[in-house]
């Protein structure tokens, strides 16, 4: 496995890279970890066309740090210099669950990406969160699995639409709330047809 590190701020965090092409970044849910995007075989399916970064958050099981804690909006700007030492400049960035909350406030702060694409995201019931989201002029999608038990796509996909109209919503059947471990090769041809919509 192409592991490397990288430290900042003082926190160690470890990332898997592969590929050849135009950068793409994955990022977990809470209790996941980079190695569950190489377990379903979704980095190799996507290192094919894309340069993979698996990232571990500092809130992920691999790069846990009791030296940075924060909440969503915090990691979402630990995230955004964690892709300025990486060099990456406005890359896609997928981001499930709990990191589907941290780039959805990355998006709503102005920084770069081409496209953002939440699976099952948490946090849409806040707020601010929403203000800030509703003036996101940029692309954005979310992928749900129909039986979601976490974030239902019955109750929050419509609440992500009325906030920012523009969003891409899709419901994956017979899959749960890690609807990309669930059904791996269908969310990478999912991703695929997201990124090429914006001529990635």
């Amino acid at each position: 496995m192409p592991e490397r590190a990288i430290t900042l701020e003082g926190v160690r965090i470890r990332y898997v890279e592969e590929g050849a092409g135009k950068p793409l970044v994955l990022l977990h849910g809470y209790s996941f970890n980079a190695d569950n995007w190489m377990a379903s075989g979704i980095v190799q399916g996507l290192a094919r066309d894309y340069r993979v970064y698996a990232i571990d958050m500092p809130y992920g099981a691999r790069s846990k740090s009791s030296k940075f804690r924060s909440n969503a909006e915090g990691y979402a700007k630990f995230l955004r210099k964690l892709l300025d030492a990486l060099s990456l400049e406005d890359p896609p960035i997928v981001g499930p669950s709990m990191s589907g909350e941290v780039l959805m406030w990355y998006v709503a702060l102005g920084y770069r990406t081409k496209l953002a694409v939440l699976v099952g995201p948490v946090g849409l019931d806040d707020k601010e969160l929403q203000t800030a989201l509703s003036k996101y002029g940029g692309r954005l999608a979310a992928i749900w699995g129909e039986n979601d038990e976490i974030s239902p796509p019955s109750v929050y996909a419509p609440l992500l639409k009325r906030v920012l109209p523009s969003a891409h919503v899709i419901v994956m059947p017979g899959a749960g709330h890690p609807a990309y471990l669930d059904k791996p090769g269908e969310f990478v041809e999912i991703l695929r047809s997201l990124l090429a919509d914006v001529g990635y």
